[in-house]
């Protein structure tokens, strides 16, 4: 129990100081000031685990690059080994019913952990801090060997989870249970100890782009805010644009002329910033939301839902909807007449 209690106070101290500043020198002050312990620093996380949907195979040199720092008093002279454990989470199941839902009932690929692989001292080496770094690949064949799942069955959003456990050489074990928030995700420890591969998918060209759009058919929704022309359906262009997180377009307006068709004389403040779209492994997903000002200040939240019906060489049809219940259709074209990736595909509802 006093093993314990001082672990967590010097968590807490580690979290108190490293929130009061960014600078390099803050872990000096820290384990200048506690009497033991130990932490893995994230520096780099580096993930190429790109699935191809259309051969059910990973790409070739799929893998995961993961740089950790190891941190304790004697500046690396504490640190035993590293055990590094290993399950598969399987986020997305797979039919196996028929029924087109993916339930309780369907196969779930999910694997227990297991002792993957033990580092050393000898596997790191002197950072530029002076203490040990380690830079450790973990490749997708060498994870599918070692969690024995079928290859084949494997889909995007899938991932490998990884958990670390540092050993010291007095015999305490530092793990995720061990750490706070400041330590797990502050600015400058970032040791959460584990780590998700999240697996994406092949895509050979970037999305981003001003499309024209159409829309076909607009409802509005019973009962709600809403007022749709019923003889005047928005057409116009929209234009997705890159952001930092692979797959996500910024989108300047997610509910294809939509709102302001139908809502023009309900807000008076529209605000579209915050709509993206996002190519999730053969599907388009809305994200984000509109947000509307009322005359009276109330401000009202409109999320959106999309959903493939069809594709044909530079068209794509989505059925779209909103959190208040309107409902429409819209037809996309590419810039150029491109046509759309082939690992695009209509939705099953």
């Amino acid at each position: 129990m006093k093993k314990m209690i001082k672990s967590l106070n010097l968590i807490i101290l580690i979290g108190c100081i490293v929130s009061c500043s960014s600078d390099d020198k803050t872990v000096d002050i820290i384990l200048d000031q506690v009497t033991s312990g130990g932490v893995l620093r994230t520096i780099d996380i580096d993930n190429n685990m790109i699935y191809n949907n259309l051969t059910t195979q990973f790409e070739e040199d799929a893998n995961y690059i993961l740089t950790i720092e190891e941190q304790d008093k004697e500046g690396g002279e504490l640190l035993k080994e590293v055990d590094i454990f290993v399950s598969f989470i399987d986020n997305t199941r797979v039919d196996t019913n028929g029924d087109n839902k993916i339930d309780e009932n369907d196969v779930n690929l999910t694997t227990e952990e297991a002792l993957f692989k033990t580092l050393t001292p000898s596997d790191f080496q002197p950072g530029e801090r002076g203490v040990p770094i380690s830079i450790i690949t973990f490749t997708a064949e060498e994870l599918i060997a070692f969690t024995e799942v079928a290859e084949g069955s494997i889909q995007g959003k899938d991932d490998f989870k990884l958990r670390f456990a540092l050993e010291l050489t007095d015999g305490r074990t530092f793990s995720v249970d061990d750490a706070n928030g400041n330590v797990s995700g502050g600015s400058y420890f970032s040791s959460p100890y584990t780590y998700r591969t999240t697996i994406g998918c092949t895509i050979t060209e970037t999305l981003a782009g001003t499309y024209d759009y159409e829309v076909i058919s607009l409802t509005s929704a019973p009962g709600g805010l809403s007022n749709c022309s019923e003889t005047t359906f928005p057409t116009g262009q929209v234009t997705w644009s890159e952001t930092d997180d692979r797959g996500k377009y910024k989108t300047t307006d997610i509910s294809f002329g939509q709102f302001n068709n139908c809502y023009t004389e309900t807000f008076e403040r529209i605000d579209f910033s915050d709509g993206s779209v996002v190519w999730d492994c053969t599907k388009l997903i809305a994200d984000g939301e509109i947000v509307a000002e009322q005359d009276n200040g109330d401000e009202k939240e409109f999320t959106y839902v999309y959903t493939i019906t069809e594709i044909s060489e530079a068209n794509i049809t989505l059925d779209f909807s909103n959190s208040e219940g309107d409902r429409g259709t819209v037809v996309l074209t590419r810039p150029d007449n491109k046509i759309w990736p082939e690992l695009f595909e209509a939705q099953e509802d």
